[in-house]
C-alpha cells in the first residue's frame, strides 16, 4: 500500500510539477496516513464558545487548525479511553463524539474537521486541567478548606504535547505523583475487579459477642468471604459466630482502622454493610480530592491523614515519626490545609479562643463562677488587669480574655507547634491524654493534638546540644525547677551556716523565694518542614484494600457533585452555571 502512495505521489508530481503540486489539497481518502493539511478557522466561530482559554489556544496558533496529525488525535482519544482509570469520566470529554469522527475522518467536510479541531481541543484543554488540579473546586465547596489555588497553564502544557509530539507523557504528568494517590488508583482497580454482589444488609440493633448466636451470622460470613476475609466458606449457613469467623472480623476491623476485638458493634456493622459500588465510589471521591493538593511534595514535610488519625513525618521520601493524633470532632472539624511549620512553643499558656467560650465556658459560668478556677482560667481586662471570677457578668464578658498559665494541665499541654493558616488552628500537646487509647479519636474542637509532643519537638528542632530529650523534660516539668529551687536554698543554707560559724550573732532574713513557674518559650524552626493536614478515607496496601470511616461525611456528598451532568460538551458550549466546577 505504501509503495502504491509513493507512485501516486511520484506521478502527481511528473503531471503537475513542484509550483503546481503546492497549490493542491489532498483529499484525506487519499492519503490517511499523511498529517493533513491546516485550515485557518474564523476567529467569530472561536467567540461563538464563549470560552477563553478556547480562544487565546487558537490565537497562540494563528487560527489555524492543530489537530493535523493522525496520531496525535488518536493519542488524545486513547488516553481520554483510560479517564476511568483516575476516577473520571469519558463523557465528560466526549470520547464517543471524538471516537467516531476520527473514524470518519477521511470523508469530512473541512467545516467539520473544523468542528473536530475546536473540540479535540476543548477536551483536552478540560482533561489537563481536571487531571491536574480536580474537576471542582474546593475553595468553593469548603468553608474549611485552606489550599493554594493551583495553577496550570492549560495551553501551554497542551502546545508542548503537541509540538514534541508527547501528549501521552504530558497527560500522565499531570496527574498525581505521590505514591498514595497511586494506591488510590490501585484501589480503584481492585474494587473494579470485584463481581457484582447481592448480599443482603446486617440489620443487628445490639452489638455480637464471640460464640453467640445471630440470624444475621450468615449474611456476616458472605459478606467476609466476599471481600476476603474469610478465606474458608462454610458448607452449612451456621449461626453461631464461630473461632474462625471471629478471626476475619478481626482482620476486616483492622482494615477499616477500628479496634480489633472481634465484638461486632455499631463501627463494625456499619462498614460491613458497605457495598463494592460504594467503595468505588469513596476511592473516586478520594482521588478528586488528592487532584487539589500540590503535586509536588516539598522534601520535608508533616502529612497528617484526618480520619485516620495518624500522622507522619517524611524526609527525603523516609518516613522518621510517627503518631497518633486527635482531630477536630464533627461540630469543629480540623480544616484541611497546607501551610509551613514556623515555630516551637514550650510551656504555652492558652487564651480561650471565642467559639470554646461562647459555646463551653459561658453558659458553665453563668451557672456558676467557680468553673473559672476548676479550668485554671485567669480572667484579664483590655488594660491587662485580673479580674475576680466573682465580678464577671455575660454582659460584660466579650470585653475580656481568659488564659490558662502554663503547665501539664493546660488545655495545650506543655507544647505546641504554630504554622500561619487562616483558621487559627495549631498541633499541640494535651491534658486528655487517655483520648490516645480511643480507637475514635474525633474529639477536639479543631486543633491536632499530639500523641508523643515532646518527642515532636525534638525532632522538629533538631538540636542535639540546647534541645535533647531531657532538656525539653526538665523545661516543660514544673518539678524540675521546685528541684532546682531546693538545692538554691540548700546552697544558701549551707554559706549561711559557713558564716555562722565565724560569727554566731549574724542574724538572716527568712528565705522568701518566688514559687517557681514554667516560662513561655518560643523557639524558631530554622529549616523549611511543610505541614499538609488532609482528609483520605481509602487505599489499597500490598494489594489489601484499607478504609476508614468517613468522619466528616464527605464522601458521598463530593461524589455525588462529582457526577454531576455539566452538559458542557455541546457544541457551542454553553457557559457553565454550577459556581463548584473548575474550568
Amino acid at each position: 500500500m505504501k509503495k502504491l502512495y509513493t507512485s501516486l505521489f511520484l506521478l502527481i508530481l511528473i503531471s503537475f510539477g513542484i509550483q503546481g503540486f503546492t497549490s493542491i489539497h489532498f483529499h484525506r481518502s487519499i492519503f490517511p496516513s499523511f498529517s493533513t493539511k491546516e485550515i485557518t478557522i474564523d476567529s467569530l466561530l472561536i467567540n461563538t464558545y464563549n470560552n477563553t482559554l478556547l480562544s487565546q489556544f487558537y490565537k497562540e496558533n494563528q487560527y489555524q487548525t492543530v489537530w493535523t496529525n493522525k496520531s496525535q488525535r488518536e493519542t488524545l482519544i486513547e488516553e481520554i479511553s483510560k479517564a476511568e482509570e483516575d476516577g473520571l469520566q469519558t463523557t465528560d470529554y466526549n470520547y464517543y463524539k471524538l471516537k467516531n469522527w476520527e473514524q470518519q475522518f477521511s470523508s469530512l467536510a473541512d467545516s467539520i474537521v473544523v468542528r473536530y479541531d475546536l473540540l479535540l481541543t476543548i477536551s483536552a484543554q478540560k482533561y489537563i486541567s481536571h487531571l491536574s488540579k480536580g474537576k471542582l473546586n474546593p475553595r468553593l465547596l469548603y468553608k474549611d478548606w485552606d489550599l493554594k489555588t493551583k495553577k496550570i497553564d492549560v495551553n501551554s502544557l497542551l502546545n508542548k504535547g503537541l509540538s514534541k509530539d508527547s501528549l501521552a507523557i504530558v497527560i500522565e504528568h499531570c496527574k498525581p505523583q505521590h505514591p498514595i494517590y497511586k494506591k488510590l488508583k490501585r484501589a480503584l482497580q481492585l474494587l473494579r475487579s470485584y463481581p457484582e454482589e447481592s448480599i443482603g444488609l446486617v440489620n443487628l440493633q445490639l452489638k455480637l459477642v464471640p460464640y453467640c448466636k445471630s440470624n444475621y451470622m450468615p449474611i456476616i460470613k458472605k459478606r467476609l468471604a466476599y471481600w476476603g476475609d474469610l478465606k474458608q466458606k462454610d458448607s452449612v449457613p451456621n449461626t453461631v459466630y464461630d473461632k474462625k469467623t471471629q478471626e476475619a472480623i478481626k482482620i476486616f476491623q483492622a482494615r477499616h482502622g477500628l479496634k480489633a476485638d472481634a465484638i461486632i458493634a455499631r463501627s463494625t456493622i456499619d462498614a460491613l454493610n458497605y457495598s463494592r459500588n460504594q467503595r468505588i465510589e469513596q476511592v473516586i471521591a478520594n482521588m478528586e480530592r488528592w487532584r487539589w493538593l500540590p503535586h509536588d511534595f516539598e522534601n520535608h514535610y508533616l502529612l497528617i491523614n484526618i480520619p485516620d488519625y495518624n500522622l507522619v513525618a517524611v524526609k527525603n521520601n523516609d518516613t522518621l515519626q510517627h503518631q497518633r493524633i486527635v482531630v477536630g470532632k464533627d461540630t469543629r472539624k480540623t480544616p484541611i490545609l497546607t501551610s509551613k511549620i514556623s515555630n516551637v512553643i514550650l510551656n504555652p499558656n492558652w487564651t480561650v479562643p471565642p467559639t470554646i467560650l461562647k459555646e463551653d465556658i459561658y453558659p458553665e459560668a453563668e451557672k456558676d463562677r467557680r468553673v473559672f478556677k476548676k479550668k485554671g482560667l485567669q480572667i484579664f481586662d483590655f488594660k491587662n488587669n485580673e479580674i475576680d471570677p466573682k465580678d464577671w457578668t455575660i454582659d460584660e464578658a466579650n470585653n475580656y480574655k481568659y488564659v490558662q498559665k502554663p503547665g501539664r494541665n493546660n488545655s495545650l499541654g506543655v507544647m505546641k507547634i504554630n504554622f500561619p493558616n487562616n483558621f487559627s488552628v495549631y498541633l499541640h500537646d494535651t491534658n486528655h491524654r487517655n483520648y490516645f487509647g480511643f480507637t475514635n479519636r474525633s474529639l477536639s474542637s479543631g486543633c491536632v493534638r499530639l500523641e508523643k509532643p515532646l518527642e515532636m519537638a525534638e525532632y522538629l528542632l533538631n538540636d542535639a546540644e540546647l534541645w535533647n530529650s531531657k532538656k525539653l523534660q526538665d523545661t516543660t516539668n514544673i518539678n524540675h525547677y521546685f528541684k532546682l529551687q531546693q538545692k538554691e536554698i540548700a546552697a544558701i543554707e549551707a554559706r549561711r551556716l559557713k558564716l555562722l560559724a565565724k560569727n554566731p550573732k549574724l542574724v538572716f532574713k527568712k528565705l522568701d523565694l518566688p514559687k517557681p513557674e514554667l516560662k513561655t518559650i518560643s523557639i524558631t524552626i530554622s529549616e523549611d518542614i511543610f505541614i499538609y493536614q488532609w482528609y483520605w478515607t481509602a487505599w489499597e496496601n500490598h494489594d489489601i484494600l484499607q478504609f476508614r470511616e468517613d468522619i466528616y461525611c464527605l464522601d458521598a456528598d463530593l461524589y455525588s457533585k462529582l457526577r454531576y451532568n455539566l452538559k458542557s460538551n455541546s457544541i457551542p458550549k454553553s457557559k457553565i452555571s454550577d459556581k463548584y466546577y473548575s474550568n
